[in-house]
């Protein structure tokens, strides 16, 4: 019931919270006054009943002592001294006076036999009654003087004397309890006003401290939005947002990738055109004097032969330059189809067989038991391999090892190169893909950027890790094909 009472509270607006509670607040307060006073109502009534019975009773006894011919007898004595008991209830003395102003009886004994000498500070005549006032410690003292006539005959005075301070006692703690119950109740109000108050300050300072984040540039903020109120709303509402400035910045930075490498295709195009064909003249150039002029020496010749080799592979080497600038810039066309991963990077291994003998590289290779299928394009997963490979052989001219695992998990095929070389530094690692960024003295840093492209391009992911003078490790990730 309580959880009940809780979520239906969670889920109401700020305006209706305050309604609510507000129209609690008055409805506590007219019931609490309410019951106050029938309370007093209640009280005041049993009051006025008590004196009334009380007055009609002294008055009843006194009439009764003074009609009588001695007024002095042990019973009617004892039946007046039960008035002693009102002195409790508002009625201090009643005595019985004659008409010489003689008290004959009275509920105070000390005052029969005495002359009543009434005084006050003011009096007033209501009828035949006199009514004297006097304040006494702070009380008001009532003296009333009730004439007895029977006939056209003066017998004597009902002599009562009063204090109806009771009435006030009553009034006095009507009003001390409304005070209290209003100030409870108006306690309540601000303690909930308190509360509503943090409930909402708190996570709206949140907002605004996540805001004042995304204005820094900082767009991966996100806020719990577990409410159903306005402040529920304003954070999924907060959150929507920065996940479309998340999106917009991507497509903006999309857009500048895509704007860049129109450029650089443009750019290839220009060096493809102005430098392939010098190189292809040359190319020829260099066999046509191969086999014209060839010394007929047999050691001049050899020699001659191999100036000639190394002039056409650094020929071949811009040749192959200038194909990967191209292919970078240019939009890939990828031609999809189910394919093994590990057929590809044997056939990877094969080429680079040379290599790695020649700078005494060990090659390892982990190949899970169950085979790895991929959609993908046969040249260009081989091209990706290639180049993180020729990398690696790169980084260990000293030699060193090189372990290719290639493993399928969780809907995706992953395949790991994991090397000894000299590592990349910290301030480089966040670079590696980026086109242009070398660290060796040759090349012009196309290779890995042009791997990132063709893996993304799959809708793989690719990503490296690296300790100075430990080794690197390039993991591409690219999702298994269903089985056919």
């Amino acid at each position: 019931m309580r959880n009940m009472l809780s979520n239906l509270l969670s889920n109401l607006n700020l305006k209706t919270k305050l309604l609510f509670m507000m129209v609690s607040l008055c409805f506590l307060s007219i019931v609490f006054l309410l019951i106050l006073f029938a309370q007093a109502e209640k009280d005041l009534i049993d009051e006025v009943r008590r004196h009334t019975e009380d007055l009609s009773t002294a008055i009843q006894i006194s009439i009764e002592q003074m009609s009588r011919a001695n007024g002095k007898e042990a019973g009617e004595i004892e039946a007046f001294k039960g008035l002693a008991g009102f002195k409790k209830k508002g009625i201090r003395d009643i005595s019985v006076v004659n008409s010489s102003r003689d008290v004959i009886a009275s509920s105070n004994p000390r005052l029969i036999g005495k002359k009543l000498n009434v005084k006050g500070e003011s009096f007033k005549n209501i009828g035949n009654v006199t009514e004297y006032t006097t304040t006494a410690g702070g009380r008001k003292v009532y003296d009333m003087l009730l004439p007895v006539v029977v006939g056209k005959e003066l017998l004597g005075y009902i002599h009562i004397e009063t204090q109806f301070e009771d009435f006030a006692d009553i009034a006095r703690g009507n009003h001390i309890n409304r005070l209290a119950a209003t100030l409870v109740i108006f306690s309540i109000g601000i303690l909930a006003a308190m509360y509503l108050s943090r409930r909402y300050s708190e996570p709206i300072q949140s907002i605004a401290d996540a805001a004042q984040r995304v204005a820094s540039g900082d767009l991966s903020v996100r806020l719990e939005a577990d409410r159903n109120d306005e402040i529920g709303r304003l954070t999924r509402n907060f959150n929507d947002m920065v996940g479309k400035l998340n999106e917009n910045r991507e497509l903006e930075s999309r857009l500048k990738e895509a704007e860049h490498m129109s450029k650089i295709g443009t750019l290839a195009s220009g060096i493809a055109h102005e430098v392939r064909n010098p190189l292809n003249l040359i190319n020829l150039s260099i066999d046509h004097l191969r086999a014209s002029y060839s010394p007929d020496d047999p050691g001049k010749r050899e020699g001659f032969t191999a100036t000639v080799a190394g002039i056409k592979s650094e020929i071949e080497r811009l040749d192959g330059m200038v194909t990967n600038f191209l292919d970078f810039g240019r939009p890939l066309r990828l031609q999809l189809k189910r394919l093994q991963v590990e057929p590809v990077l044997d056939e990877t291994f094969s080429l680079l067989f040379d290599s790695l003998s020649e700078q005494k590289i060990t090659l390892k290779k982990e190949f899970a038991g169950s085979p790895c299928f991929v959609e993908a394009d046969y040249r260009h997963l081989k091209t990706c391999f290639l180049n993180i490979l020729i990398n690696s052989i790169q980084a260990m001219p000293e030699g060193g090892s090189i372990l290719v695992r290639a493993y399928s998990h969780d809907g995706a095929v992953s395949v790991a190169v994991e090397d000894t070389g000299c590592g990349v530094g910290p301030e480089n690692i966040r670079k590696v893909f980026d086109p242009y960024f070398t660290t060796k003295e040759t090349g012009i840093g196309i290779g890995l950027a042009l791997t990132k492209r063709v893996v993304e391009e799959h809708g793989g992911t690719i990503s490296i890790t690296s300790v100075v003078d430990s080794g690197t490790t390039v993991t591409v990730d690219l999702p298994q094909s269903a089985e056919v």
